[in-house]
């Protein structure tokens, strides 16, 4: 297995030779990990379903979950089937795109029959967004073609928010890396179904409800995904619906409080057990006692952009739990909650608790 090349790109002016080196990578089949506003994606040509295959083979990824093709321009005639949508589905596409493209919203529409069917996961649905990150455009720009691109990460751990965590998973498996620094947001783009009425939420992230309900769009949570983790199941409908996901190797645990973490931490330690926190700014100056611990950040913004690196950070000083306290499922919340919901491998209800 041949280590992957990698390149320092500046993540606001990305050299036109590096970003050019990697779009050929893309052109003849291979796989390039690259960063976006949300977390550092693994690419391949959307269009060569062996290219997409690799992706699948490199990440471990189950079959049975779609990829998010990404996009530099909204003109999507050559992914969907737009004569399928009404109407309705139209004027939100055009409004959503106008919105929030680019950006951290993802699509789920009827896709074209060319489309290769394993980015689908043999559905007749496509999830598209288009990017907000300039290395992420100009590559695709460059390539001339849709880029797949899940997160960068062996599937079902905790996505890469760094290209060090990208080369902590999966060095060696793909083909080159562009290390733009850390993303700006840090958890996953927002999947949208426009194929259910009303519009449906199958994945929390950037874009929050409230975000969709001020544009007049009213968009719902779906219900938990009643699919197992197995390959072997139904398609799922889009990414990050499994109940076991973005999950570290130590079992993190969800306290209700900072008083009931302050408990478990106590039972945890009297039984000898490693334990590691992930605690807020404002938290931290209640807790200086707790060790180790994560500074999250005191917003939510700076919750979603360090979240995954905390708990790649706990992992890697070799804890066997890590504890948090929940976080009220509003506004950028939501996505938090259920990203920390899927991480402990519990069920997610459609408040994201």
């Amino acid at each position: 297995m041949s280590r992957t090349i990698i390149h320092l790109i500046d993540p606001i002016h990305p050299a036109p030779a590096f970003i050019n080196e990697a779009a050929a990578v893309i052109q003849h089949g291979g796989l390039v990990a690259f960063p976006t506003e949300t977390v550092y994606g693994l690419g391949a040509d959307a269009l060569d379903a062996h290219a997409a295959a690799r992706i699948f083979e490199a990440k471990q990824r189950a079959l049975n979950d779609p990829l998010i093709v990404h996009v530099h321009e909204p003109q999507l005639d050559a992914l969907v089937d737009l004569a399928a949508l009404t109407n309705t589905q139209r004027r939100d596409l055009q409004t959503l795109t106008d919105a929030f493209w680019p950006g951290p919203l993802t699509l789920v529409l009827p896709k074209r029959a060319h489309v290769p069917s394993v980015i689908s996961a043999g559905l007749d649905t496509i999830a598209v967004r288009m990017p907000d990150h300039p290395v992420a455009r100009a590559l695709i720009a460059a390539a001339r073609t849709p880029i797949a691109a899940p997160s960068a990460n062996l599937f079902g751990h905790v996505s890469p928010t760094t290209a060090q965590h990208v080369l902590d998973d999966l060095d060696g498996r793909f083909d080159m890396l562009l290390d733009g620094g850390p993303t700006r947001i840090g958890v996953e783009s927002t999947v949208l179904s426009l194929l259910h009425s009303p519009p449906r939420i199958l994945r929390p992230g950037g874009i929050t409800r409230e975000m969709l309900l001020a544009l007049g769009i009213p968009a719902e949570r779906a219900p938990h995904s009643s699919h197992s983790d197995s390959p072997d199941t139904d398609a799922q409908l889009a990414p990050g619906m499994l109940t076991s996901h973005y999950a570290p190797r130590a079992t993190l645990e969800i306290a209700p409080s900072l008083a009931a973490l302050r408990k478990r931490c106590a039972e945890l330690a009297s039984h000898n057990t490693r334990i590691g926190i992930l605690l807020t700014s404002a938290q931290i100056t209640q807790c200086p006692d707790l060790h180790p611990q994560f500074d999250l950040g005191a917003s939510l913004d700076d919750i979603a952009r360090s979240l995954y690196a905390g708990l790649r950070a706990l992992d890697d000083a070799a804890v066997d739990v890590i504890l948090v306290t929940r976080i009220p499922p509003d506004g950028l919340g939501d996505a938090l909650a259920d990203r920390l919901g899927r991480a402990a491998g519990r069920k997610v209800d459609s408040d994201g608790g």
